[in-house]
């Protein structure tokens, strides 16, 4: 029989039960198909579980399991549980209950036991209300903790064009009588680039409701007149329609609803961080404004404009077709409204013990918080993310479409979660069980997954692509990301705006700056963090989308026209990081798909390779060549580092034998090419006159690859001098300033692997 530790930290300072929902990794070959699960509490006792296999290893076994339970722990403390699984235990996951009962309900709107009618209504550009009609409601599962059934439908113009689809996943835990709503919506309109609406909001017609109290305010009344509080930007909020004019800063985002059986809360999930939101009352209904009704020039005064403005024109919201955005409400009876907002803000998750999860080899070569040889490692981490964080509130990167990214990257632009936040932040929830780092994680992972990737591409769009930038043998298609730029995925505003943007701030050093508009560009593709959260969350849409980039990217190599720039210096990425992603795709069922296209794109990156230095050489561009005579060949050392990252990956995928002579002939040349012995460190590209780079974390990464499949002596020395010169730079944290999204999660990239490594090797004897 085997056991994992567990423990669930409550951090939102509330008491009381609650629900418990996360994934756990187990060993390949621990628990085949059939096996049983129980959990444990800290006394032996036996709780309700219910377990969803997430992912299973080749051999069948269960390699990631969803599990849902109930926890209460005391304010501030940890809880600690035992999961066993093996033949012959008391399955608890028996004791079914019904889904939460609902139904379509004609002409629109979802009936749902214990909350009321729900409606999801939009309002269009022209000040049509446009309804949305459910079609059908689905259970997708079914037990003693939680119950989830998912309900589909669209948004239609008044001419019956369509408009929006949406999904509306409504959860019900019987522990506490909760009920979660997620609403999400995709901009999959029949016609245009850009969609307008006026508003969207959720209508809850709820029972017998004598008193409402809106969370924050002084205001509380019956819900026959309209009021409502609007948190107009992250730090400032106004009630409307009451006859006492109030306002605020940050609004927490809650209800309550008093009645003859007491009082219901209801509570909105990161209500100021994704402003504008409202909460309020209008017609016998509670009124959640996911996106409320505003006033032309309301948010005129959030500046830069680049930074938030791309949302607002007039009285309308602007969406680029294409994109998606969810939101979540919670429902409660018996709680009062502060306290399940501070709930639903701080969710408990189960943590399994960091060096059982990593012995799983799931979270690859990496070592648990906490162990003497991360006593210097571990507390600068903190400090790292603490900057990050800091960053985030500080620069108030905050907004309905950008809460989860970053913003400063090149000073203008959206990250876009450049480098792959999400997975950098899981790791260290792997390492240390803290939730904070999977909280922020979440929120990145459903930012990336929602905003910037393309999920609906319809003619006008494919037009405005192709027109804009034609890329031969690459149609416009969902699965397509978007890299860094302005309003996350561009078309807001006229191309030529956006080049006086980067002219005026220096960008590029040129009259002609490449603009990040266009979703072709493949060296700004990532999927291994998505992945991960998913095996965390079973998160439904994000595995969707992690399968929609893989197939896209598949796709792409399997139809043979594509290039992927094999002939241009930046090849390197343009084939490193699709390979990358094609194995955070692989890792969900092990599709062999994705293995066959990694395979394909590694050969042509071979053939390419020269035989007789190791690298990939190209006459490198303007900024990557200072020289003025004639240019240097080689290629950019982080290009040359992601495209060693894409190799060993694969290479450890599959056990393919050419991979290890070529990562270590790639990195040997690196050295030689780029590496600065003095500053313990790495030039920028093979120009002799490029700048100083210090220690990129691909490339970092990219000589712990190398260590790890060839074991060379000399690339282990240069892997520990440019540690140690790194660490030591950076051990008083970032420095402060916009953009410390794209710093934190490049420097984090790689370290946690190249510090496992070197304290294995340290403690390794006669090394």
């Amino acid at each position: 029989m085997g056991r994992l530790r567990l423990t669930v930290s409550e951090y939102s300072g509330v008491g009381g039960g609650r629900s418990v929902c996360g994934g756990v990794p187990l060993p390949e070959g621990g628990a085949p198909d059939g096996t049983d699960f129980a959990l444990l509490d800290e006394g032996g006792q036996p709780l309700p579980v219910q377990t969803q296999i997430l992912g299973r290893w080749k051999d069948g076994s269960a390699r990631w399991v969803l599990l849902d339970f109930m926890s209460a722990p005391e304010p501030g403390t940890t809880a600690a549980f035992s999961l066993q699984y093996g033949a012959g235990l008391a399955d608890q996951t028996d004791m079914a209950v019904p889904c939460v009962p609902v139904a379509t309900t004609p002409p629109t709107g979802i009936d749902v036991e214990a909350v009321g009618h729900v409606e999801l209504l939009a309002v269009s550009e022209t000040g049509d209300v446009l309804p949305c009609v459910f079609a059908s409601c689905t259970a997708e599962t079914s037990g003693p903790v939680r119950s989830t059934c998912l309900c589909t439908g669209t948004v239609a113009k008044a001419d019956g064009t369509h408009l929006l689809s949406v999904r509306l996943r409504i959860s019900h835990y019987p522990g506490t009588g909760a009920v979660r709503l997620e609403p999400l919506i995709i901009v999959d309109s029949a016609a245009g680039v850009m969609q307008r609406l006026r508003e969207l909001r959720v209508d809850i017609t709820y029972p017998a409701v004598e008193r409402a109290v809106i969370g924050g305010t002084a205001w509380e009344g019956g819900l026959a007149e309209p009021v409502r509080l609007l948190q107009v930007d992250d730090e400032m909020w106004r009630v409307e329609g009451s006859s006492a004019d109030e306002e605020g800063g940050r609004a927490p985002g809650w209800m309550e609803l008093h009645g003859p059986e007491g009082v219901t809360a209801v509570a909105v999930r990161d209500f100021r961080e994704q402003w504008p939101k409202s909460l309020g009352v209008r017609e016998g209904a509670v009124s959640i404004g996911l996106l409320p009704a505003f006033a032309p020039g309301e948010f005129d005064h959030m500046e830069p404009w680049f930074k938030y403005q791309y949302l607002f024109e007039e009285d309308c919201y602007r969406f680029r077709t294409g994109q998606a955005r969810r939101w979540e409400i919670w429902v409660q009876p018996g709680i009062a409204g502060a306290d399940l907002c501070k709930s639903v803000n701080a969710p408990l998750v189960p943590a399994p013990d960091p060096a059982a999860a990593i012995a799983t080899g799931v979270w690859g070569a990496i070592a648990p918080a906490g162990v003497a040889a991360m006593s210097d490692y571990d507390p600068w981490v903190e400090r790292l993310f603490e900057s990050y964080c800091g960053s985030i509130a500080g620069d108030r990167d905050y907004g309905a479409m950008n809460w989860g990214d970053w913003f400063g990257e090149r000073r203008i632009n959206w990250g876009n979660h450049e480098y792959d936040t999400t997975r950098q932040l899981l790791i260290q929830f792997a390492r240390t069980g803290d939730p904070r780092y999977f909280r922020v994680a979440d929120a990145a992972a459903r930012h990336s997954s929602e905003v910037d990737v393309v999920h609906a591409v319809n003619q006008d769009l494919a037009a405005y692509f192709t027109s804009n930038w034609c890329v031969e043998g690459y149609p416009p298609r969902p699965g397509m990301v978007h890299e860094h730029c302005v309003g996350h995925v561009g078309a807001f505003y006229p191309i030529d705006t956006v080049r006086k943007l980067l002219v005026e701030h220096g960008i590029g050093h040129n009259d002609h700056p490449y603009l990040c508009l266009d979703p072709f560009n493949l060296g700004h593709v990532w999927t291994q963090g998505l992945a991960r959260h998913y095996f965390l969350t079973g998160d439904p849409f994000v595995r969707e989308t992690v399968e929609q980039i893989g197939g896209n990217l598949a796709q792409l190599v399997e139809d043979g026209v594509y290039a992927f720039g094999i002939e241009d210096p930046h090849f390197g990425r343009a084939a490193g990081w699709p390979l990358l992603a094609m194995a955070g795709a692989y890792e969900l069922e092990f599709d062999e798909r994705y293995l066959n296209a990694m395979r394909e794109l590694v050969d042509r990156a071979l053939g390419r390779q020269d035989p007789c230095c190791g690298g990939w050489l190209y006459q490198l561009y303007p900024g990557h060549c200072l020289c003025t005579t004639r240019q240097h060949v080689g290629m950019a050392g982080f290009i040359t580092s992601v495209l060693v990252n894409g190799l060993s990956e694969y290479g450890h995928l599959t056990g393919d034998e050419r991979i290890p002579d070529a990562v270590e002939r790639a990195i040997t040349y690196l050295i030689d090419d780029t590496w600065v012995e003095q500053r313990s460190g790495f030039r920028y590209t093979s120009c002799p006159a490029s700048s100083f780079h210090g220690q990129a974390g691909v490339t970092v990464m990219a000589l712990v690859n190398a260590v790890r499949l060839a074991n060379n002596p000399e690339h282990l020395r240069v892997l520990a001098e440019a540690w140690d010169a790194k660490f030591a730079k950076l051990r008083d944290g970032l420095d402060g300033g916009p953009g410390q999204g794209k710093a934190f999660t490049s420097t984090l990239y790689g370290c946690a692997e190249a510090v496992g490594l070197l304290s294995a090797w340290d403690a390794t004897p006669g090394s």
